[in-house]
């Protein structure tokens, strides 16, 4: 058995907990774009910002993620073959586990929630686009229409009549 095992123990556990802390940030990330996408006037400027510190948690998350899978593949065999020696950081790494696992789930479930909110939130965006463009569209006609109707003959009787 390695001296530094109880060492890389505490490391994997120290991982577990960034990630545990960095789940419990996109589930807070998450939660807010749901507030935005339930808003009425949607600030997408903040939704957006919020979509690149998303990005940056994930990427710091796929850090801790290579970290840990290298740690345990080196110290895994020793924890398992000394299992009653390291109970105590064996039920606390589950216990993190789980949480993570509870985390993943709450951020999946308001993802979905999410994706339901910004897609019927297009679905409005188009339709007032579409709506703007059939009044744009008729304006221009009723404009281009009224021009045509003005005949220079009119002006001369109008004028006259002074």
């Amino acid at each position: 058995m390695d001296d530094n095992t109880g060492v890389y123990i505490s490391a994997l556990q120290e991982s577990l907990q960034k990630k545990l802390e960095v789940l419990n940030s996109l589930l807070k990330l998450t939660n807010e774009q749901g507030r935005i996408l339930s808003a009425q006037e949607p600030d997408m400027d903040r939704f957006d910002s919020i979509i690149d510190q998303k990005d940056r948690l994930l990427q710091t998350m796929e850090t801790l993620d290579r970290g840990f899978e290298s740690l345990f593949a080196r110290i895994g065999t020793t924890i398992k073959d000394n299992k009653y020696q390291y109970q105590q950081q064996i039920t606390e790494m589950q216990n993190l586990i789980r949480s993570i696992t509870d985390t993943g789930l709450q951020i999946e479930g308001q993802e979905h929630r999410n994706k339901t909110a910004f897609q019927n939130y297009l679905t409005g965006a188009r339709q007032e686009i579409r709506e703007f463009t059939a009044n744009n569209q008729m304006a221009n006609a009723y404009y281009h229409n009224m021009a045509n109707q003005h005949q220079s003959w009119q002006s001369y009787f109008v004028d006259q009549k002074k």
